[in-house]
């Protein structure tokens, strides 16, 4: 069993940022949530370890309820200090798990990072300079918000894309703007209530400059492997599980390399 301070069972209950937190400055906090994607979540942690040149780096992982042996291998690399884990009984789908990890974040006693990291589970980090170029954004133009326009269809106004966002928890992660939903767009409203608000945001090319790589659809592509019929996603699974790298090229190729590297050195995580 995990340490307790590794391995954690929160409430619902949403805590905002502090407004006057102790800030660990430098410090980033990544938060990711698992849903029977163990491989995926493995891949992304593996690179957060072993290619991110950023020393205060830590890794807050919520899992759903896993049952495809992530909840096992989450709580074994909790006991040897890669991440935290927030262990769920059942899935409270993409937006609470954030909100989640993030409360766990705010309520603790102590300091507190200066910036969260919201990464899917199924991107995979490429770039020791991701982190450092991403903060160059920010403070030159003091944003508050950085992620990657996100043009598609559903998405017109090019908002970010959830998958690779950055963002100022002191001036975000507090009530008028979070916190993330339960729909299939968790982050709609806290980034349309955070326009409108005035925070600032500034666009960072995380995908299209290799910074990272997005699979998509990794937990569509977990629910349609396992068959999984009572899922609310099941239907649109079936045929939106294929990957989509966000449609970079080049990127799938980088992809399988960097996940074979990754096979062979499972030691890591």
């Amino acid at each position: 069993m995990a340490p307790r301070d590794r391995l954690l069972r929160v409430t619902d209950d949403l805590v905002w940022w502090p407004q006057t937190p102790s800030v660990d400055e430098g410090k980033v906090a990544v938060v990711t949530v698992s849903y029977n994607t163990r491989e995926l979540t493995a891949f992304l942690l593996w690179s957060l370890r072993t290619i991110v040149n950023w020393p205060k780096l830590e890794i807050v992982v919520v899992d759903n309820g896993s049952r495809d042996g992530s909840a096992q291998f989450l709580a074994e690399a909790a006991s040897r200090g890669v991440c935290t884990l927030i262990a769920n009984d059942g899935n409270r789908q993409h937006g609470p798990g954030l909100n989640q990890g993030i409360s766990h974040l705010a309520a603790r006693p102590g300091s507190h990072p200066e910036w969260i990291w919201v990464l899917d589970s199924d991107v995979v980090a490429t770039r020791p300079d991701v982190l450092s170029a991403a903060f160059g954004t920010a403070r030159e133009h003091s944003a508050a918000l950085v992620g990657e326009p996100q043009n598609d269809q559903w998405h017109p106004d090019g908002r970010f894309g959830l998958f690779s966002l950055l963002i100022d928890p002191a001036m975000v992660w507090r009530e008028g703007v979070g916190p993330f939903t339960d729909d299939g767009d968790p982050a709609f409203d806290l980034l349309t209530s955070a326009a409108r608000q005035g925070i600032p945001m500034m666009p960072f090319p995380f995908t299209a400059d290799g910074h990272v790589i997005h699979r998509g659809r990794g937990t569509l592509a977990a629910v349609h492997a396992a068959e999984e019929r009572d899922h609310p996603l099941y239907t649109w699974a079936e045929t939106h599980h294929d990957a989509h790298y966000a449609e970079v090229p080049g990127a799938d190729e980088r992809y399988r390399t960097l996940l074979q590297r990754f096979r062979d050195q499972p030691h890591v995580v």
